[in-house]
């Protein structure tokens, strides 16, 4: 979605329209977990924080004005609740502990990479059984060909068939895909 029509929508929000909740819902609740996920390091916490997000602006939606961009103002809000959560967290989560490398990337790059981590993830969620196994051995568990293939009591030559096949459709996403999926090749193979 562009601006302009982020904003028609969270106008039409504001007046109690619930299609327009459910679009705004379906294009950034994705992009949003994964943003989360990158403070949190905990998926189902994640969902939970984006969820509240939602309903939170559809129980507030009456008082809630903006005026900017609404993807800058939800990501914005979902950063401030993630880091929130780590301050009042009954684990006692030092804000020292969120990684610091994370803490010094440009906010608006944080919101592209959620946004490719959620094109990458509905990309792989299409993958073939085996070939998504591998695929996320790989590239979560960070397991090397060789691991993978004992893992999964398969040959070498077949866990390489199975990351061209996963990294070919991949590719075919965005240009934007190119340096990551490079980091996952060599990071993988070795």
């Amino acid at each position: 979605m562009d601006d302009y029509s982020d904003l028609n929508i969270f106008k039409r929000i504001n007046r109690g329209d619930e299609s327009a909740f459910n679009s705004l819902f379906d294009t950034y609740y994705v992009s949003l977990c994964f943003f989360a996920n990158r403070y949190l390091k905990d998926i189902d916490r994640s969902r939970s924080l984006v969820q509240q997000l939602f309903v939170d602006i559809w129980e507030k939606r009456e008082y809630t004005n903006i005026d900017r961009s609404v993807k800058s103002y939800l990501f914005m809000a979902m950063k401030n609740r993630a880091i929130d959560f780590l301050r009042l967290s009954k684990n006692k989560v030092s804000l020292f502990e969120v990684d610091t490398e994370l803490l010094q990337i440009p906010f608006y790059d944080m919101i592209e990479e959620a946004d490719l981590d959620a094109q990458i993830n509905n990309c792989v969620n299409q993958l073939p059984d085996k070939c998504r196994e591998v695929f996320m051995l790989s590239r979560n568990e960070g397991l090397k060909y060789s691991e993978i293939a004992r893992k999964l009591d398969i040959s070498v030559k077949t866990v390489e068939m199975h990351m061209c096949i996963a990294l070919k459709k991949l590719r075919g996403l965005s240009t934007d895909t190119e340096l990551y999926f490079k980091k996952v090749s060599k990071k993988s193979k070795l």
